[in-house]
């Protein structure tokens, strides 16, 4: 496979482009322009989106010579998949012909985790979202917080506030049976709250959907409106992720969770200050200072 196999798809839809009808324009110019978007719906969503039939969307993917939509849509989705493999951020794949780094990379890094916090709270849909956001957790009767794949730690963070603040929380951070073992007990009352960042797990989206159908609410913390999960979390809350690496940087998204827990915290503020003390006390002391170092 040569390294730009994953295009056929885009090969394919230019090589015919000027032989398609009015409909199978709009499909292509859509899939074109909205690749990304396109990678995480059904053929009823591409419709939509290009106002066409869902019918005329698998017409268009048989004329394309795919044997249905979906053998077209896992070849889109193979193109945003390469698009967005780690390796692919690196400035080149030779190092020797690489430029030497920069001086002051750490000085670059918080620049640019600085413009990320910049924008996160000022992004408009945050700022909408936020109170909303800190009103559910505050009246959940538990919260389960998810991060699958490198997102586990985020999950772990807001997780562990939650608790140590007074409220019932469970941490998920597996996708594969255990997600749902740990989903089985949600209910209505409860807050399922989503870390979902490029490149998006199905599994996330498995989960927001079962937790809805049980009737809980949900809240997803991600990059994009568009990301697959903001379509079927109750609230999104938008946090950028630039970096200079070949990883996102959650600085932004660790301020979100600062700022949840601040806010429950100060909506609970009498029970979060009687299980902050209960905790004190019910901590040994040992675990925390040394009984022959003079502390």
């Amino acid at each position: 496979m040569n390294d730009t196999s994953h295009l056929e798809v885009f090969e394919r839809i230019r090589s015919k482009y000027s032989d398609l009808s009015p409909s199978f324009r709009k499909i292509a110019d859509y899939l074109l322009d909205r690749y990304r978007d396109a990678a995480f719906l059904p053929a009823s969503g591409v419709a939509t989106n290009a106002e066409v039939s869902e019918s005329v969307v698998v017409r268009f993917a048989g004329a394309l010579g795919y044997a249905g939509y979906p053998e077209m849509l896992r070849a889109i989705q193979g193109v945003v998949k390469s698009e967005l493999a780690p390796f692919r951020r690196l400035p080149g794949e030779n190092a020797a012909d690489e430029p030497a780094p920069p001086d002051d990379i750490l000085g670059q890094i918080v620049a640019t985790d600085i413009e990320n916090l910049r924008l996160t709270a000022a992004d408009p849909v945050t700022v909408a979202s936020f109170p909303r956001a800190v009103d559910m957790l505050a009246d959940a009767h538990e919260v389960f917080t998810l991060g699958l794949r490198g997102l586990g730690n985020l999950a772990g963070m807001l997780g562990f506030l939650l608790t140590v603040s007074g409220t019932r929380t469970h941490i998920l951070a597996h996708g594969d049976a255990a997600l749902f073992e740990g989903l089985r007990f949600i209910d209505k009352g409860d807050v399922l709250v989503s870390f979902a960042f490029q490149r998006y797990t199905k599994r996330t989206v498995d989960a927001l959907e079962l937790a809805k159908r049980r009737g809980a609410r949900t809240i997803v913390i991600t990059e994009s409106l568009r990301s697959p999960a903001a379509q079927v979390a109750d609230v999104s809350l938008i946090c950028a992720l630039k970096s200079r690496s070949f990883f996102n940087s959650y600085a932004a998204a660790v301020t979100i969770v600062n700022a949840l827990t601040t806010g429950v915290v100060n909506r609970r503020l009498r029970s979060s200050r009687r299980a902050l003390e209960t905790l004190d006390e019910l901590l040994p002391a040992e675990d925390f200072f040394g009984r022959n170092n003079g502390l």
